[in-house]
């Protein structure tokens, strides 16, 4: 596919919602195409920490997204506004989560030991 800037209308770019943006790995409804019709699992999170983490995960992606849509398109302000909204929530989110189960990345951790090889790891029963 060649890249083309004018796939989008600035202003008004069509988008997935948070949610399924991240399940398909793309923000943008006009950039998105499925890999050979193979359709996409949405994570489906079991207890309250995996909840956490997704959330945090979808509001870093949207953020991340816009912020790549905004390289094109500094000016603009409709997607700037998203873009601030998402990165509050994506913070406040990991404030949240870092708070009540730990860190996230290693410059979040608390010291030696670092706190992210205490258990359960992620191919461990949870």
């Amino acid at each position: 596919m060649n890249f083309n800037a004018n796939y989008f209308t600035p202003n008004q770019p069509p988008l997935f919602e948070p949610k399924e943006a991240l399940t398909l790995g793309n923000l943008f409804k006009n950039l998105y195409m499925s890999y050979k019709g193979f359709s996409n699992y949405y994570l489906q999170p079991s207890n309250e920490k995996q909840k956490a983490l997704l959330t945090l995960q979808i509001y870093e992606f949207v953020a991340h997204e816009i912020n790549l849509y905004l390289d094109l398109y500094p000016d603009d302000e409709t997607m700037l506004q998203l873009f601030e909204e998402y990165t509050k929530k994506a913070k406040e989110a990991r404030k949240q989560f870092v708070m009540m189960y730990g860190p996230v990345e290693v410059r979040e951790s608390n010291g030696i030991p670092f706190d992210w090889t205490k258990g359960p790891w992620p191919w461990e029963y949870q």
